[in-house]
């Protein structure tokens, strides 16, 4: 009988997207559709693919579904990882026939400096590098991290362990401010104290994410309960609006972020009144894709341009 190493030199791509299909629509009739397969012919491939291994992938249920067996889960995580590899050596070798300098499938925190993403950006671009760039909390873009839909990601380091297989390394450190309206009261104030947040509405970066978190951490130490959120968000543009239509609504943002805020007008950065470190900036990837090329130019790059910011400021 082979052994388990030749066994795998025989599986086929179509092997794997199949397998991650049937996860994804709990159904082999669903996924055997999706990829173009009759039912018949996707039932044999994964009775093919299990005899092959010697292993039970899924476990069938009228009600449920079909459900990943925990050797499932492994080859469903080996699964993604190889199809996720050979996608992104096709749009690599897409993006140097047509004469850029390769593909990047970026995720990017709202609360970065938008002066470094705007140079990192254009850096990037300058070096004819092809990007796809998403905007979102840390937690989630880690999640399309994991499931291979992004290279990599410019976000909160975390003291909790990554997902297998990740790992993060840390770019800056922000400290928190308040952003308010223009003429809100506590613009007129030479030095705010917690005490005077009392009795304001709150617009707060969502609930379980490493920036709610640092809040919640800073109120905590001083004994003072935790400000509720009447709004959340993380996007800088809606944090303005929300703030310009309502002067007694605060909200709680790295420093450089509220430049950028109170860039935009009618609203007003004021220092927080105690000691707020955010967690830091990172950036997180998955291991084995940590000394591409691509990486390493982001890496350089943004290490370099944070360098530059360190020395101006």
């Amino acid at each position: 009988m082979p052994d388990t190493a030749s066994a795998l030199t025989r599986l086929r791509l179509r092997d794997m997207e199949l397998v991650v299909a049937i996860h994804q629509h709990k159904s082999i009739t669903t996924a055997a559709a999706e990829l173009g397969f009759t039912q018949p012919a996707a039932s044999r491939a994964l009775r093919d693919i299990e005899q092959l291994l010697r292993v039970h992938l899924f476990d069938r249920d009228r009600t449920r579904g079909m459900s990943l067996t925990p050797t499932g889960e492994l080859v469903l995580t080996r699964a993604r990882a190889l199809l996720a590899d050979c996608r992104s050596l096709g749009f690599e070798l897409d993006a140097y026939r047509a004469g850029t300098g390769g593909r990047l499938r970026l995720g990017i925190i709202p609360f970065v400096s938008a002066p470094l993403i705007e140079r990192l950006l254009a850096e990037l671009i300058g070096d004819r590098v092809s990007l796809t760039v998403t905007e979102g909390p840390t937690t989630r873009l880690i999640e399309e991290l994991r499931l291979e839909r992004l290279d990599v990601v410019i976000g909160r380091c975390s003291n909790a362990p990554l997902p297998p297989g990740l790992v993060q390394e840390t770019l800056l450190r922000q400290e928190g401010c308040l952003v308010v309206h223009a003429h809100n009261p506590l613009v007129k104030m030479e030095r705010v104290k917690l005490g005077n947040l009392d009795g304001f509405t709150w617009l707060l970066p969502p609930q379980g994410t490493p920036t709610r978190a640092a809040i919640n951490e800073v109120f905590a130490k001083a004994k003072v309960p935790p400000p509720v959120a009447t709004v959340e968000a993380s996007s800088i543009k809606l944090i303005h609006l929300t703030l310009k239509a309502d002067p007694r609504m605060l909200s709680i943002v790295p420093s450089d972020a509220g430049h950028d805020i109170e860039r935009l007008g009618g609203v007003r950065r004021i220092s927080f009144p105690v000691p707020l470190h955010m967690p830091p900036i990172g950036l997180i990837s998955a291991a084995r894709h940590r000394d591409t090329p691509i990486v390493r130019k982001l890496r350089s790059t943004l290490r370099e341009l944070v360098r530059k910011r360190r020395e101006a400021a």
